[in-house]
């Protein structure tokens, strides 16, 4: 047997579970080179390593060991087959952590930015990027927790869908146009040039901004015209905000409030926005 290994000296070359090879052979994606017909002992050849080596790449990648048995047995160049798709999905787990990575980025950064006006008191000026919202108009009481949650949960699952990476943070605006008010949910998402009638681009501005304990039944327009007074042209936005620690009885917005700018026209489904008739 000169020529072959051991079962536990094959396993020692690529570090895996002698069970993992008994596995593998049970799968029928690797089976040993010869069986001892007394003991039962198993032996591999060295070139099995890079079969080995394949199963190892696979489960990396999450390509599930069934669908390798299935390459072996449908395609006879499936080594070249399995790569091909092997590198599809590796370039698409790249995007994903890139993505991912940009969210991060993104958030710490806006830790940074609420950690520098954390509890102020009173109207603060504050000078804020240019964001992009994934937005749904809503009509009804925003105090109506199972509506706003029904919407909310339909907004996000429309953004994903459509190729729009949601991040926090998130929450509602009120969009004053020539004495008309519309309210909206909106969840902040990465940059992107792809058109969407429900994505819009907010503004680079200096925003009066107001700290504010969070109170599901908050009339928000009367708060706003008694703290920023009135305006015929104004966006409100109104933004959790994200906290080291949180306390389910003590939650905080921030409203921001820039005059001058109002959001376009946006597309929305009246059957999925409007709040049900009681």
């Amino acid at each position: 047997m000169n020529n072959y290994l051991t079962i536990g000296e094959f396993a020692k070359f690529r570090g895996v579970n002698i069970n993992s090879l008994l596995y593998y052979e049970k799968l029928g994606i690797l089976l040993p080179a010869y069986i001892d017909p007394h003991s039962k002992y198993r032996y591999y050849a060295l070139e099995q390593l890079s079969m080995l080596d394949i199963i190892l790449l696979c489960i990396s990648l999450d390509i599930p060991l069934k669908d390798l048995k299935k390459y072996q047995d449908e395609n006879a160049y499936w080594q070249k087959k399995m790569s091909e798709d092997g590198k599809r999905i590796a370039e698409n787990k790249i995007r994903r952590m890139q993505t991912d990575l940009r969210k991060i980025e993104s958030s710490l950064k806006c830790q940074e930015e609420q950690d520098r006006y954390a509890g102020c008191d009173g109207i603060y000026q504050r000078e804020i990027d240019s964001r992009f919202f994934i937005a749904e108009e809503y009509f009804g009481e925003l105090a109506n927790i199972t509506h706003f949650g029904r919407i909310s949960t339909d907004l996000f699952e429309y953004a994903e869908s459509n190729g729009f990476s949601t991040m926090l943070p998130s929450g509602y605006m009120f969009a004053f146009n020539g004495g008309k008010v519309r309210q909206f949910l909106f969840y902040e998402v990465l940059p992107t040039e792809k058109q969407d009638g429900k994505v819009i681009e907010i503004p680079k501005g200096t925003y009066s901004c107001l700290q504010i304990k969070f109170y599901p039944d908050i009339k928000h327009l009367e708060f706003l015209e008694k703290h920023f007074g009135s305006s015929d042209k104004r966006l409100a936005i109104v933004s959790n905000l994200i906290r080291d620690k949180l306390q389910i009885n003590s939650r905080y917005n921030e409203i921001q409030v820039i005059d001058g700018y109002t959001i376009p026209e946006i597309s929305f489904s009246s059957s999925v926005s409007e709040e049900p008739r009681k």
